[in-house]
């Protein structure tokens, strides 16, 4: 029997609802099941935030990765942007179960992430290589969603609160909602991203290899999937200057548009503020802080 923190469960509580409850009432169960199917022990599991992940020992001594959540279509999403990837840049799938929300992927070694670099610029230098591998160009698939629903998320968000929301004021949800609109109109070439890549979600895979995780898939802007990046590991001084080094660094290693970098980094700070106001009743001060500092370097803000 595998222990549950009680914010996990929680956490699948608020999320999956009785969905969560079922799940979380059957999984030893699945844990069981896991095991007996794939021949492994799932060991005692990593920190846990939305999902289940655990290193698993497999007869002959190797290790893979258990993913373990209540089926969902973030989950399906997930699944579809893995395979579209094969491997390329990301992490490979061992095997899956979409039905019961099972993935079985391989284990990064020694899989130190990003985040632990001191050494800001290098990070950005490596997550831009990483990115390089993962964009591939396309256009819409029915798997995956697209940046346009992320405008769709802040457009209700505005809708539903005319007057404001947590601290951003209502003049910011509108004009952050204009230019997620325009941005979204005048994408050239839609490419498939990876939708959250940021410093946790980079993981050292080999003396000198880095290896992406955990994928939202998204279909839009190259120029969109470096925000995470932005946003993540900010000191509480200087945010500024490290967003704008971080900005100048894609810019130049990626062939990126700096000014549409910072239209979408405003804009995409807004919703995130919203979402940490959705999930936790209370902002981000990081994200929040952000939207003034993508502001104030942008020209046509």
């Amino acid at each position: 029997m595998i222990p549950l923190p009680n914010r996990f469960r929680q956490t699948i509580l608020s999320i999956h609802k009785e969905k969560g409850e079922e799940w979380l009432n059957n999984f030893n169960h699945l844990i069981d099941e896991c095991e007996k199917r794939w021949q492994i022990k799932v060991m005692a599991p990593f920190a846990l935030s939305y999902n289940f992940v655990a290193p698993a020992l497999r007869r002959d001594g190797t290790e893979v990765v258990v993913k373990l959540t209540p089926p969902s279509e973030e989950f399906h999403t997930e699944v579809s942007a893995l395979q579209l990837y094969n491997g390329h840049g990301i992490v490979k799938i061992v095997d899956v179960d979409p039905q019961k929300g099972i993935l079985i992927l391989e284990r990064l070694l020694p899989g130190n992430t990003l985040a632990d670099l001191e050494n800001d610029e290098e990070a950005t230098y490596i997550a831009s290589k990483v990115m390089k591998k993962l964009w591939i160009p396309g256009s819409a698939c029915s798997q995956i969603p697209t940046s346009e629903q992320r405008e769709k998320s802040l457009l209700k968000i505005y809708e539903e609160n005319p007057i404001g929301f947590g601290p951003v004021t209502k003049e910011i949800l509108q004009e952050a909602t204009e230019v997620f609109m325009e941005l979204n109109r005048t994408i050239i070439q839609p490419y498939f991203l990876h939708g959250d890549l940021h410093h946790y979600n980079i993981l050292m895979s080999g003396s000198n290899s880095w290896t992406a995780i955990d994928p939202k898939g998204l279909v839009g802007d190259r120029e969109y999937d470096v925000i995470q990046f932005l946003l993540n590991k900010l000191p509480n001084d200087h945010m500024s200057k490290v967003i704008e080094n971080r900005i100048d660094i894609f810019t130049k290693e990626l062939g990126l548009d700096k000014e549409r970098i910072c239209l979408w980094g405003f804009a995409h700070a807004v919703l995130s503020t919203c979402w940490s106001v959705q999930d936790h009743s209370h902002y981000s001060e990081a994200f929040y802080q952000a939207i003034h500092v993508f502001r104030k370097q942008s020209p046509s803000l």
